[in-house]
C-alpha cells in the first residue's frame, strides 16, 4: 500500500508531494487542480510492467491519441507517437532538463522515470527521439518508445506488473472488458460480492449473466426475484452500469489498486453512502488501496458518513488539491476533521 507519492513534471504537477495516504482516499479540488492527473500518475507508478497499455488507455480517455486503434488492445500492436506523449509532460514540453519522476519512498518503494533519450541519431529539437521509461528500485528496467511509435521492453520483452490495478474513467468499462473480468470471478465468492453491490440500487437482484448472440448483440442480464425472465442491465439506468463496473473492477484487483475518476457518476445521492460502505469493506477484505475523485458534495458527505460508521475510521481519508499558479499542494482531512467539516457545512472542495 502506498503511503506517500512524489510527482515531478507530470502534466500539471511541477513538484508535488502527498503523504499519510489511507486505504481508501477520496481526492477533491476545483477544476484543473490535477485530480485526474494524480490518478494517472499513480496508475503508471503501480502498473509499471503494463506501461504501454496504461499509456494508451490514458491518452485515449483524454482523446489525445491521433492514431486510431482497436479498443481490444490484446490484438493491436502498441504504437505511441512523440507528439501524443507531449500530453503527459508538464507544459506539453518534452525536455531532458525536466524529466518526469513519480516516486513512493515509504514502506514498499516504487520509482518511475520518464525522459527523452539523447543519442547520436536524434536531435531534441525534432520529433525524432526516444522516450525512455525506467522503473524498479534502481530504475534498472526500461521500456523505450521509439520515434516511429514502436515500443520495446527490456530484452525485447515487457515485464509483468507488480500489482493488479484498474483505472475507471467516467466512460467506465466496455462490455468486452467487463465480460472478461466477470469470467475471471465466475462461480467464486467474488461473484456474490458484485451482486451485493448491485443490490444497493435494486435489492431484488439475484444473479448476473453476460450473454452473446449470433447476431453479435451483446447484453448483460439481471435476474430479479419474482421475475421469471431476466431483464437487460441497460433498462436499469447508468447508475447500475457504473456500480457494476466499480464492483467488478474492485474484486479483480485483490492485493492491488483501484482508481476511479468521478466515482459518483450516475449514482443517486441517497445510494452513495451504501456504495462507500461496499468500497470500504471490499478494500479491507481484499487488501486493495483505492483512489477516487469527485466534484460532488453529496459524494463527500456520503464518504464521511461511511468512514464514521466504519469499525476502523483510519480506513478512509479525504485530500483536497489546492492550486496557486503553478503550485499544487495536497491538504489532508482526517476522519475527525472531515466529519466536522461536513457537519458544519465547511467547504472542502
Amino acid at each position: 500500500m502506498l503511503q506517500d507519492i512524489t510527482i515531478l513534471n507530470y502534466r500539471c504537477f511541477q513538484d508535488f508531494y502527498i503523504d499519510n495516504l489511507a486505504r481508501v482516499n477520496l481526492i477533491v479540488g476545483m477544476n484543473n487542480s490535477g485530480k485526474t492527473s494524480l490518478l494517472e500518475a499513480i496508475y503508471l507508478l503501480v502498473n509499471q510492467g503494463g506501461i504501454p497499455r496504461s499509456l494508451i488507455e490514458m491518452l485515449n480517455s483524454r482523446e489525445a491519441l491521433k492514431k486510431s486503434f482497436n479498443k481490444n488492445l490484446s490484438n493491436q500492436p502498441f504504437r505511441i507517437y512523440n507528439e501524443e506523449l507531449k500530453n503527459i509532460f508538464q507544459g506539453y514540453q518534452i525536455s531532458s532538463h525536466h524529466p518526469i519522476r513519480i516516486i513512493s519512498q515509504k514502506k514498499d518503494p516504487l520509482s518511475l522515470a520518464i525522459e527523452p533519450q539523447l543519442s547520436d541519431r536524434y536531435l531534441l529539437n525534432s520529433d525524432n527521439f526516444e522516450i525512455v521509461f525506467s522503473y524498479g528500485l534502481q530504475l534498472e528496467n526500461q521500456i523505450i518508445i521509439h520515434s516511429d511509435g514502436t515500443i520495446r521492453g527490456q530484452n525485447g520483452q515487457f515485464l509483468s506488473s507488480n500489482y493488479p490495478s484498474k483505472f475507471l474513467t467516467i466512460s467506465t468499462l466496455s462490455f468486452d472488458e467487463m465480460a472478461e473480468l466477470w469470467n475471471s470471478i465466475l462461480l467464486t465468492p467474488k461473484e456474490n460480492k458484485v451482486v451485493e453491490a448491485l443490490q444497493i440500487l435494486e435489492p431484488s437482484i439475484e444473479r448476473i449473466g453476460f450473454t452473446s448472440h449470433p447476431t453479435s448483440t451483446y447484453s448483460i442480464l439481471l435476474k430479479l426475484s419474482g421475475n421469471s425472465h431476466p431483464i437487460p442491465l441497460t433498462s436499469m439506468g447508468d447508475g447500475m452500469r457504473r456500480i457494476l463496473a466499480i464492483a467488478i473492477a474492485a474484486v479483480t484487483v485483490e492485493n492491488g489498486f483501484l482508481l476511479v475518476d468521478e466515482i459518483d457518476t450516475g449514482l443517486y445521492y441517497q445510494t452513495q453512502t451504501d456504495m462507500w460502505h461496499f468500497v470500504l469493506e471490499v478494500a479491507k477484505q481484499l487488501n486493495i488501496q483505492v483512489f477516487a475523485t469527485t466534484h460532488s458534495w453529496d459524494c463527500i458527505t456520503a464518504f464521511a458518513e461511511a468512514v464514521a460508521q466504519s469499525e476502523d475510521r483510519s480506513v478512509g481519508k479525504l485530500f483536497r488539491l489546492s492550486r496557486r499558479d503553478e503550485n499544487i499542494r495536497a491538504v489532508e482531512y482526517t476522519p475527525d476533521e472531515l466529519s466536522i467539516a461536513v457537519n458544519q457545512s465547511i467547504e472542502v472542495r
